[in-house]
Parts: C-alpha cells; sequence; structure tokens
C-alpha cells in the first residue's frame, strides 16, 4: 500500500513548495493532511491544496486529513463544509477504509501538548484538562477500532514523541510534543502514526516500541512523504 502524508502547508505561505513537491509524487492510494493545511483558518486556501492534490494525482483515491492549530476551532465547520466532497475530516473520529483488501482504521485529532504555550493558557479555557480528555479521546478510538481491522493508523497534528521534534529550539520543545500521547501509544500501539507541526525537526521517522512514527511536516521534510506499507497483507 502507497501512502502519501503531508502536514504544515500554511497555504498560501507553502503552497508552491507544495505544488513542486507534487511533481515528485505519483497518485497513492491513500493520502493524508496532518494539519495546518492554512496559515490562520482560511477555509479558502484549504480547497486550494485539495484541489491542486487532484489536479495533480487524480481522484482514485481518497484523502483523509484531521486539523492543525491553524484550523481555528471556529472555522472548523466552513473548512470541513468547502472539502467535504474530497476529503474526510477527522476531528476526534475514526474512519475504516478497505485499500488492497486492507481495512485500515484511522482515527484523527489534533493531539495535544506536553505544555500548553503562552497563548493556549491565555485563550483556552482549562487547556489542560482539554489535552487530557483529547488524549483520552483518542485512546478510546483507538481501542474501539483495533478489534474491525487490520490496521491502525493515528493520524495526528502535534508530534507523540521528542525523537521527531529533534531540531526544534530548546525553549519550544514543551509546544512541540506530548507525553500522553506517547504513553498512549505505547499501550494500544497503532501501526503507524503521522504527525506534523515541528518545522524545523532534522529526525523525521521514529519508533515507539512498535509503532513507527513519521514527521511529515513540509518545512521539515521539503516533500510529500511517501510510504510503501504493508505489502506483504
Amino acid at each position: 500500500m502507497k501512502i502519501a502524508a503531508v502536514g504544515d502547508v500554511h497555504s498560501p505561505r507553502y503552497l508552491g513548495e507544495f505544488g513542486r513537491a507534487l511533481n515528485d509524487c505519483s497518485p497513492p492510494d491513500l493520502f493524508l493532511l496532518a494539519g495546518d493545511i492554512v496559515d490562520q483558518g482560511v477555509p479558502e486556501e484549504f480547497a486550494a491544496v485539495v484541489s491542486m492534490i487532484r489536479d495533480r494525482l487524480g481522484t482514485a483515491f481518497p484523502i483523509v486529513g484531521c486539523y492543525g492549530n491553524q484550523e481555528y476551532t471556529e472555522l472548523r465547520k466552513a473548512i470541513a463544509s468547502r472539502v467535504r466532497d474530497h476529503v474526510v475530516m477527522l476531528d476526534e473520529r475514526d474512519l475504516i477504509l478497505t485499500i488492497r483488501g486492507i481495512r485500515i482504521g484511522i482515527v484523527g485529532t489534533q493531539g495535544s501538548l506536553t505544555e500548553p504555550t503562552s497563548w493556549q493558557r491565555r485563550n483556552i479555557p482549562r487547556v489542560r484538562t482539554e489535552f487530557e480528555r483529547r488524549a483520552r479521546r483518542a485512546e478510546s478510538l483507538l481501542q474501539r477500532i483495533r478489534p474491525s481491522v487490520d490496521r491502525v493508523i493515528l493520524l495526528m497534528h502535534y508530534s507523540p514523541c521528542l525523537a521527531t521534534c529533534r531540531g526544534e529550539p530548546e525553549r519550544v520543545v514543551p509546544w512541540t510534543w506530548s507525553r500522553r500521547f506517547e504513553e498512549l501509544i505505547r499501550r494500544e500501539s497503532p501501526d503507524l502514526v503521522i504527525h506534523g507541526h515541528a518545522h524545523n525537526s532534522v529526525v523525521h521517522e521514529a519508533w515507539i516500541d512498535g509503532t513507527l512514527v513519521r514527521n511529515v511536516s513540509l518545512p521539515a521534510t521539503g516533500r510529500i512523504t511517501q510510504l510503501e506499507l504493508w505489502t506483504d497483507d
């Protein structure tokens, strides 16, 4: 199975780079969007990114996304409405797809952080409690979906581990990853975790026990991440 994945297009900021990266990408079986596809919540920019994918790579594969911190909560319904004919947005939800005979369960979430940013502390009521709730919800969804599928993907924006944030300035590291999510991944063992958010990372792949974690942030990787997985299934 061929999976293509990207995060942090921050359209229109990196839309040119994204378009050039698409030139080196062949049509996948599944395309994953790991959040911050737009800058400052503009719904039209999300649609522009999706149109670029469809124009360059075709329509023969599903696109599944989660929201990042730049897809502001109050604008998510507008974003989902604009792209709903082409993208399934998973905002703390799950989805089951059958691709090449493999039942794939995908859990989508923005994720949480080890420490909230100063902006989050000022603007999100009880933000630490909210981060804990998101982790519990993701764990519940992973537990629910596992018996029904062959493979499980956790699609999130924030990183679930420190390893794929290496290269970020030390002062911002607590704002890039989540210890809570690392712990739940150790417990629930999804097969693959896709995330973005860590723009300056120099390590794009890590393992949490038996789970493969990939940072697909466009500013970090300079490309669309393409994975060939589960070819023996």
